[in-house]
């Protein structure tokens, strides 16, 4: 095959071809941002790839462990809202089950290893600048927790899954990368991207970086969770300030928002307990929150903090069985290939560091869906969704040697 072929085609060819692949790599750029220029890049990337299909006969779909699991998600979406206690509520967020056809989208545009490394660059690259920009406007509005980090997109909780799903990636890059110039720059730009994310003080995202880690550190440096171990016993203890507090906080029953946090789950099992198949609905819960909530509660809640009692509140039997599918097939599609890696492997290049790093993202990204509800969040389904692509595009791409 080719170099940079991943189907026996070349990418396609003219000017569509060339205005998708660049509406591609500013959808990758936008991915670091707020909401609104993702779903305007999305956009005008999809136009334009489907008028690459009307006008440029070669070009070839490429299928992926997602397809089928991304269709029962949609349906379970469907489904549920039509069941739902307020059907016009819910039926307007069905949208999202559409998102998963990012994986394909990015898949179709990275399946060449040139436009692979130009999208992961262009990634690198918006998430060193928001770092930055995220970290100086914190420091900017007085440098603590009452000014948690938000980067662009405005609220810290999301800002830290930003940087939850970058930081393996590039850390998986850094490891495997043959290139000094890939190791270094993905390097520094996760060491970079630790600085917001401490000053987010987003607890699940910091649990979720270190799992992730887990992941990396176990599969590719054995020796490396032994360095990890010490950094956190370390980080424990002598923590200052706001960041100690908020470590400590994880595990204090009494913390005001963990003992909220329980009481959210706490209704959302009732909820499932009353309607177990279907759920309430995926509309807002503000209203039915009020009525099951315990009277000890004194926050009101739109969501659960949980991906998992979400799911089961609002969806039911049916939306957990279609969740844990689609999950398993995103986990499938961006771990595809590493079998060698398994063996420890670790000169496997920038492919391998792709894939290792997605997957650890995608598992840290569950760890941290156990304390908020971050596969509610638009902005991180972007990335995610958009991240298992070129994961799985990765798996044909060859790579020059150092």
């Amino acid at each position: 095959m080719r170099a940079g072929a991943t189907d026996g085609r070349p990418p396609a060819e003219g000017t569509l071809g060339r205005l998708a692949a660049w509406a591609f790599l500013l959808l990758v750029a936008s991915l670091a941002g707020p909401i609104a220029p993702m779903g305007i890049a999305t956009g005008v990337t999809g136009v334009l790839t489907l008028a690459c299909f009307a006008f440029v006969p070669r070009p070839k779909w490429p299928r992926t462990p997602v397809d089928a699991a991304a269709v029962g998600w949609l349906l379970a979406l469907i489904v549920v809202s039509f069941a739902a206690l307020d059907p016009a509520g819910s039926l307007p967020r069905v949208t999202k089950g559409f998102m998963p056809l990012l994986v394909g989208l990015a898949a179709f545009h990275t399946r060449d290893a040139a436009a692979g490394r130009r999208a992961l660059m262009v990634y690198l690259v918006a998430f060193a600048l928001v770092s930055a920009t995220g970290f100086g406007m914190w420091i900017a509005q007085g440098a603590s927790f009452e000014s948690r980090a938000r980067g662009l997109v405005g609220h810290y909780m999301t800002f830290g899954g930003q940087l939850l799903l970058f930081i393996p990636v590039a850390l998986g890059i850094a490891i495997t990368a043959r290139s000094p110039g890939w190791r270094w720059g993905a390097a520094l730009v996760a060491v970079l991207a630790l600085a917001p994310l401490a000053a987010t003080f987003t607890r699940s995202a910091w649990l979720g970086l270190f799992v992730s880690c887990v992941v990396i550190f176990g599969v590719a440096r054995p020796r490396g969770l032994a360095v990890l171990a010490v950094a956190g016993v370390a980080a424990w203890y002598l923590a200052p300030g706001a960041w100690g507090a908020r470590l400590h906080s994880i595990a204090d029953p009494s913390n005001l928002w963990n003992r909220e946090r329980v009481f959210m789950w706490e209704a959302g099992v009732r909820m499932f307990h009353d309607h177990p198949f279907t759920g309430v609905g995926l509309q807002d819960l503000h209203p039915l929150y009020d009525q099951y909530r315990s009277p000890d509660s004194v926050e009101r809640a739109g969501h659960l903090h949980n991906v998992y009692v979400q799911i089961a509140a609002s969806m039911g039997v049916v939306g957990l069985a279609a969740f844990a599918w689609l999950y398993a097939s995103l986990l499938r599609t961006s771990w595809a290939g590493l079998r060698r890696l398994e063996a420890h492997d670790v000169g496997s290049g920038l492919s391998a560091g792709v894939r290792l790093g997605v997957t650890a993202a995608l598992v840290g990204f569950l760890v941290a869906g156990c304390f908020e509800w971050n596969f509610g969040d638009e902005e991180l389904l972007y990335q995610l969704y958009t991240l298992v692509g070129i994961a799985w595009a990765s798996r044909l791409w060859s790579e020059p040697a150092a």
